[in-house]
């Protein structure tokens, strides 16, 4: 049938009027008015090296997936800033009074357990955890079951918690960051039960993200619509789990992934590769940790402070750490590093190799025909012993390479972990040794330079004794003022740089890929590598035009 005359206009106005609604979608679409801002919904992979074994916060200090799982399901009553201020998390707010011997958090109100009936969190699910914590017969980490020794922890009421220590103890408030677990899933279980019970591989928390599947290669994790501090925005975590770290590199190399730890160490050329292919960014992570050379201050050798300070000056820390750590790294002073709100600037010898050499000669130690410096019959050499991971090997290396260029020999000795540790560290049968400390989520460098840390078990390697420096450092630990803490570690910084009990490297930077479609990530310091999920509930991989 034929169209009417009558008809065709009112046909024609139909045509142009679609075209005209579609051109006028194809401008607003090809040219959008509107910003782009953060959308919920997508999924994202991250991708490690070591499968999980328990995912509880009480037991998941060893093994580094476990941490990043359980940084993201569970909750601690604070969290950590990126310099390492304590902020609320699970409690809004606290008090310290009592001297600095008691701490009284009071929880948020409306936090729930990630389970079907949405139980509340309460003060006695706190009590509940760190009860289990001072048991005993607790086999998580001998850290926090050392630093609730003594401690008294009550409920006073559902959503107050008390605890009393038997002495001030500053870092004390670091150290909540511990994730609380459900005492209606786990009441009842010994340290034993809680060890071994399913809990470990199906949890229950009240972080930012629940526990949703787990295959042979990957734990896929939701985000959690009630988190209190509102829904992460990326819908889904998975982490795929490969059998090393040559995998991880290649995974990343083939974007198969979205984000990764990277060790130090990585090939120069895996990193360049990654860095050129535009799909990630790279973000370098300080650690808390910081190498140093422990010297025996006991020794002959290194019972002078002159030749102490003349080893520091005879090395470029900024070599080390371009040449060993391709840059990935800080050099460090007294351990703290800068992004803490700890750290002070203090004045550090510079490294000038003849201002070196020439403080050996006016010490006595005179360059001898082989080569190396002598005095009265003792050669300036000695191993340098470190564990046998080869990045390690690599930085010993260097320094025993720069060490020969000032006459002095020190001859790398890798030694496997048992020997490294139980024979030789802790023993003190070392003259120079290098090590990787790290105090912690707090600060606090008490257990490496008190004298009373000179004991089989203490972490005082150098046998350093100094009485001054043992009452700033026991200062610092009563103070709960921030502000006079910062203050006394100033001054220990001053006396550690002046004495130079071991020679302070440089603190090692983790490169953390991460995809270039991922949005909203902050740089933290790393307490531990979970810590690189700190704002993990801003990120983002989709948007939405406004």
């Amino acid at each position: 049938m034929f169209l009417s005359h009558t008809r065709w206009p009112i046909f024609g106005a139909l045509v142009v009027g679609v075209a005209m609604v579609a051109l006028l979608w194809y401008f607003v679409l090809a040219n959008p008015k509107g910003e782009a801002v953060p959308a919920s919904g997508g999924h994202y992979v991250e991708g490690v090296t070591r499968a999980p074994e328990r995912i509880n916060p009480l037991f998941s200090h060893a093994n580094p997936t476990d941490a990043d799982l359980t940084a993201l399901i569970f909750s601690g009553l604070v969290r950590l800033g990126p310099d390492g201020t304590p902020l609320p998390d699970l409690a809004e707010r606290w008090e310290i009074t009592g001297n600095g011997q008691s701490y009284v958090f009071y929880l948020r109100r409306g936090v729930a357990w990630q389970d079907s009936d949405n139980t509340p969190l309460t003060a006695e699910d706190v009590v509940f955890t760190f009860q289990a914590i001072s048991d005993p017969a607790f086999k998580g980490d001998p850290a926090l079951a050392q630093l609730m020794q003594g401690v008294v922890v009550t409920a006073r009421d559902p959503y107050t918690v008390e605890f009393r220590l038997e002495q001030a103890y500053a870092p004390f408030l670091a150290y909540m960051t511990v994730g609380i677990v459900p005492k209606y899933v786990l009441d009842g279980l010994d340290a034993n039960q809680l060890y071994n019970d399913e809990f470990n591989a199906d949890p229950v928390g009240s972080g930012p993200y629940r526990f949703a599947s787990r295959t042979r290669n990957s734990v896929v994790l939701e985000s959690n619509p009630t988190y209190y501090l509102g829904p992460p925005r990326v819908s889904t975590l998975e982490f795929r789990i490969f059998p090393e770290d040559d995998a991880l590199t290649a995974a990343l190399r083939q974007r198969e992934i979205d984000g990764a730890m990277l060790r130090p160490g990585t090939r120069r050329a895996d990193l360049d590769f990654i860095q050129d292919t535009g799909a990630y960014a790279l973000h370098g992570l300080t650690s808390t940790s910081v190498n140093m050379v422990f010297l025996d201050t006991r020794s002959p050798l290194f019972s002078d402070p002159a030749v102490r300070t003349a080893l520091l000056q005879g090395m470029s820390r900024e070599t080390l750490v371009e040449e060993v750590a391709l840059g990935q790294g800080e050099v460090s002073a007294a351990g703290i590093p800068t992004m803490s709100w700890a750290h002070t600037e203090v004045e550090v010898p510079e490294f000038n190799a003849g201002t070196s050499a020439s403080a050996l000669e006016r010490a006595g130690w005179a360059r001898g025909r082989d080569g190396v410096r002598h005095k009265d019959g003792v050669r300036l050499a000695f191993e340098l012993v470190t564990n046998n991971d080869p990045h390690k090997i690599a930085i010993a290396e260097n320094v025993a390479r720069q060490w020969q260029s000032i006459d002095v020999e020190a001859r790398v000795v890798p030694l496997d972990a048992t020997s490294y540790i139980d024979e030789t560290l802790l023993p003190r049968a070392f003259t120079a040794a290098l090590v990787e400390i790290d105090p912690g989520p707090d600060p606090d460098p008490y257990p490496f330079w008190h004298s009373s840390q000179i004991t089989p078990l203490g972490r005082n390697l150098s046998n350093y004794a100094n009485a001054r420096m043992d009452d700033v450092l026991e200062r610092a630990r009563q103070t709960t003022d921030v502000q006079r803490r910062r203050e006394l570690y100033e001054v220990f910084s001053t006396m550690l740089i002046t004495d130079l009990p071991a020679v302070p490297l440089h603190a090692p930077a983790y490169m953390y890929v991460q995809s270039q479609r991922t949005q909203g990530f902050a740089a933290s310091l790393l307490f531990t590598s979970a810590s690189r999920f700190a704002n993990v509930n801003q990120w983002y991989v989709n948007t939405r035009i406004e």
